[in-house]
């Protein structure tokens, strides 16, 4: 993958108005071209949106509209306002994650701090995502974000279940080894607050419909693997309330190598159960860039601003560098190149897909691994209006939150980027933001970047 331009490097938006845009509480945005990603919604030129309280409370044309002088003004001439973007697959940073990636016990309390976590996925526009690993300090998290404490993307939190032997430890996943098993896990993490559940890599069968079940009576969404990788029972699990496949790759991994003939079955599985995909293609991609040029690890501009234990994992101790043969970098080639041939399959059939990344895996880092994902997606033969679709109104459908975001419309949360270019024209210019508006509250260019180069200042004095 080529390695893109730092995302900060970008002109800064000028704002108007007596007092300064980020105290204001109600902000009115001129003269911009609105693309509100509704389902039928039309591109509108020249247009004044306005934002009360945190939400959208008109959108008219300048040319007819008058703006009250309480406002704060932002002169958007020749931008381009969307809805902000969703990650539907990510793994977020706090101390013990950072612990069980590292496998050190000793990380102090507070090595992490959220506002840094999360900062990365705000500057680049990122105001959802769907944490697939959540555990009881990632609940914590979510929870200071929405009380205001912590600037940061709304999170749904999955809590994942594995098999008998789980392949991550525990505190990361839970443990399943019979049906029973897996509808009391479901039933712990509905009572501990959890949103979602994700199955995984080792439940046999017979666990994996009994969990999805619980989920489904229990009203919890699942997303996850397709366990029992090659014995054959792909089907088997398409059962009702299995809602989403995390990745792309679970069905290139379903048989030795990949069979791209049987990509038409797996998306009438799909389709027929009602059974949606996260993409992540950019993680196999990177795997492949890493194992081929692990050079390019110290190339990436964007590494700087994940946690210094985590840049030297990535460089230094990533497992995805151990034992690399040509045969290790031919296999996952081969599940890079069946991807690509899935997505515009899935797409065609009216399977609906929406865009993750597995950020934090080593080598992706949150908000930057996102427009990573749309220009991958766009290069399948996606059109620009079904990438932008992949990771804005359609994860707010899946996730049941549309009728707070995902969408540029009167009532909803102003959750919403502001753009140098139009991304309906060329994909990569969701990396061009003049701004970011979280819960109506407007951060600008200059004030973004003030903060993400005090991250990576901070990730550099804790690396010596």
């Amino acid at each position: 993958m080529p390695i893109h331009k730092n995302l900060l490097a970008l002109p800064l938006l000028i704002a108007l108005g007596g007092l300064p845009l980020a105290s204001r509480a109600d902000i009115a945005i001129e003269h911009v071209t609105v693309i509100p990603m509704t389902r039928e919604g039309e591109v509108q030129a020249d247009m004044t949106v306005v934002i009360r309280t945190g939400r959208i409370a008109s959108i008219t044309p300048s040319a007819t509209t008058k703006v009250e002088p309480t406002l704060g003004v932002v002169n958007a001439q020749g931008k381009f306002l969307m809805p902000a973007l969703v990650d539907m697959h990510v793994h977020l940073e706090n101390d013990r994650l950072l612990s069980l990636y590292t496998g050190d016990s000793n990380i102090a309390p507070g090595t992490v701090r959220t506002a840094d976590a999360l900062l990365p996925y705000v500057a680049n526009g990122v105001l959802q995502i769907a944490v697939l690993s959540a555990m009881t300090e990632t609940i914590a998290q979510r929870d200071a974000v929405e009380s205001g404490r912590v600037l940061g993307p709304h999170m749904a939190l999955a809590a994942m279940i594995d098999g008998a032997q789980p392949i991550w430890p525990i505190g990361m996943s839970r443990v399943a080894a019979t049906p029973a098993d897996g509808r009391q896990a479901v039933r712990d993490a509905k009572a501990e607050g959890y949103d979602l559940i994700k199955v995984y890599e080792r439940l046999d069968l017979e666990t994996f419909v009994a969990i999805v079940d619980e989920a489904r009576q229990l009203g919890m969404k699942v997303t996850g693997h397709l366990p029992q990788n090659g014995k054959k029972l792909t089907e088997r699990f398409f059962v009702p309330g299995f809602g989403m496949i995390a990745h792309a790759e679970e069905l290139a991994q379903q048989t030795n190598p990949p069979a791209i003939g049987l990509i038409d079955q797996y998306a009438d599985f799909a389709k027929r159960n009602g059974t949606w995909l996260t993409t992540t293609l950019t993680v196999d991609e990177r795997i492949v860039e890493m194992m081929s040029t692990p050079a390019t690890l110290k190339t990436r501009p964007e590494l700087l601003y994940v946690h210094a234990r985590l840049q030297k994992m990535t460089t230094d101790g990533n497992r995805y560098l151990q034992d690399v043969t040509p045969k290790r970098i031919e296999a996952v080639q081969r599940i890079v190149d069946f991807n690509r041939a899935l997505i515009p399959a899935f797409a065609k059939a009216g399977v609906p897909i929406v865009a993750g990344t597995d950020a934090l895996v080593p080598g992706i880092v949150p908000g930057y691994s996102l427009h990573d994902e749309l220009a991958l997606l766009a290069s399948t033969g996606l059109t620009n209006q079904q990438v932008l679709e992949s990771a804005t109104r359609l994860p707010a459908q899946w996730l049941g939150t549309i009728g707070d975001r995902g969408e540029i419309v009167v009532g909803k949360r102003a959750d919403l980027l502001l753009l140098e270019r139009n991304p309906l024209d060329d994909i990569a210019n969701t990396r061009r933001i003049a701004a970011v508006f979280v819960n109506g509250q407007y951060w600008s260019r200059i004030e973004l970047d003030s903060r993400m180069r005090a991250l990576a200042q901070a990730n550099r004095v804790a690396k010596e």
